[in-house]
């Protein structure tokens, strides 16, 4: 395969939150006890070695300080500023760790007596919401304990089908379900303006209701589709788009992750809407906002998927040429826009740029005119190595559909300009297609700009009006494309 370097465009977009200064009016306003942090930490057995605070960050751990412990087992952790609210890590040697908040409170220690049994033997003092959050963690290890062996049993009724026994153990775990549910609620009523109640009501998802209680439609049948849409409405309720501390737990990002792969349908048009709306939300947490458009910016421009650059398009239109980007350079900032700009040309559904290249006999071969039901543009190389596997079995495909009486027709485009080696090969393989190429450099450069050729062999398939109907394929790709279009328009 022939590589072309690509623009770097999302592959470096993100700029650490501590990198550049945010802007102004974003941004959650730090409170006037949070000036400072000053963490004592004490673990008992622990004598020599480094400490590392670090915190969550999307799907990424952050270190922002190191200590070094004394024969005591004491490390402390200080800053003249406070830290960024969030979850924070205690990583000590053989990668243990504990968990800690760092929001209103930064002056605290914690005590670790048990580097076993950790969450069942620390002590905080100091910080009423640390104190509270390891209450949680307790419960919330006291209810796995009890809901194990449940599942193992249930697991194992099922397979010996003892219908009664998973029943009643279903049941069993229900109830530990509902109690966690109750604790989680009563957490963040009793703590309302502790970080993890924020933390906890993200976790929250839309309950699903029993199919017979689902409403009914108009003719009086059960909208089948109703706790699919109340799942999707309410995703986001528990949500603080100001709160950009959220950006600093593992919540956040796999929340996200989950609603973009799994809950939003996975067509580029409801993708497109729907991160943008995402984006939007973000709006209002110069981290969040950063974040997230950075991250879906990448998912979408690297995606594999045909048809996820049609969601990349959308979001650089709406983020980046409106100048919402306010982090990265101008200069970055116009590449990202640029690279839209060209990938926009190849969208799926768009009108297919026209070509004039000459045929291998100087005859002007006009793309627009092609008279094909199906046309596989194609940009190829005959000493590309992919090439020369793929373009006998393009050859082979088209020619059996052809036999089949489908009016298919390859506009094939040398991709070099060394015209012997292209004549000699077309001639002995006795093409039957298009093959054209350009006059010079420049109008190669314009071909493969608008068709974003990077690599060869490069496949569109457009249809008998030329917009393009896939983009992007190999040959098994191409197959099966073409093979669904063509029963699609056969039972039209």
């Amino acid at each position: 395969m022939k590589q072309i370097t690509l623009l770097a465009s999302a592959l470096l977009l993100f700029v650490s939150a501590y990198a550049q200064k945010p802007a102004p009016g974003h941004g959650r306003p730090v409170s006037k006890n949070q000036q400072t942090l000053d963490l004592k930490v004490h673990i008992n057995g622990l004598t020599s070695g480094n400490v590392l605070l670090a915190h969550y960050y999307a799907n990424q751990n952050r270190v922002i300080d190191t200590g070094k412990v004394d024969a005591k087992g004491n490390v402390e952790f200080k800053a003249d500023s406070a830290a960024p609210g969030g979850i924070y890590l205690v990583v000590f040697p053989s990668t243990r760790h504990f968990e800690i908040i760092l929001a209103e409170e930064q002056k605290f220690s914690v005590d670790v007596p048990d580097t076993t049994n950790i969450v069942e033997s620390i002590k905080v003092t100091g910080s009423k919401e640390n104190t509270a959050f390891y209450e949680h963690q307790r419960f919330m290890n006291a209810q796995g304990k009890k809901v194990e062996p449940l599942r193992a049993a249930l697991e194992k009724a099922k397979a010996n089908h003892k219908q009664d026994s998973v029943k009643l153990l279903n049941k069993q775990i229900a109830a530990i379900d509902s109690s966690v549910k109750a604790y989680k609620s009563d957490y963040s009523i009793k703590y309302p303006d502790f970080f993890m109640s924020k933390v906890l009501r993200l976790m929250d998802e839309p309950e699903s209701i029993p199919y017979d209680k689902c409403p009914k439609k108009a003719d009086g049948s059960i909208d089948s589709s109703y706790n699919y849409w109340n799942y999707r409405r309410h995703y986001w309720d528990g949500m603080d788009f100001t709160d950009d501390r959220l950006l600093r737990t593992p919540v956040y990002y796999n929340k996200m992750k989950f609603w973009v792969e799994k809950v939003v349908p996975q067509h580029p048009d409801t993708l497109a809407i729907q991160m943008n709306w995402l984006i939007d939300q973000t709006a209002q947490s110069d981290e969040l906002y950063r974040y997230t458009v950075s991250y879906l910016t990448y998912n979408f421009e690297s995606s594999k998927i045909m048809g996820y650059d049609g969601v990349f398009v959308s979001i650089v239109e709406n983020n980046h040429a409106k100048g919402r980007c306010w982090w990265l350079t101008e200069e970055n900032n116009k590449k990202i826009v640029d690279r839209a700009k060209q990938v926009k040309y190849t969208l799926i559904g768009n009108q297919a740029v026209n070509l004039f290249l000459q045929d291998s006999s100087g005859k002007m071969v006009e793309l627009g005119k092609v008279q094909a039901t199906y046309t596989i543009l194609v940009f190829w190389d005959p000493t590309c190595s992919h090439c020369k596997t793929e373009i006998p079995a393009l050859k082979t495909y088209t020619d059996s559909l052809k036999a089949a009486g489908v009016n298919v027709e390859v506009y094939a485009i040398y991709s070099e300009l060394d015209y012997p080696t292209w004549k000699k090969y077309i001639k002995e393989h006795k093409h039957t297609w298009k093959d054209v190429c350009a006059k010079d450099q420049q109008e190669l450069a314009t071909a493969k700009y608008y068709y974003d050729v990077y690599r060869t062999p490069t496949l569109y398939v457009l249809d008998a009006s030329k917009k393009i109907i896939a983009g992007r394929l190999d040959d098994k790709g191409l197959k099966t494309v073409l093979d669904r279009r063509i029963e699609q328009d056969g039972k039209k």
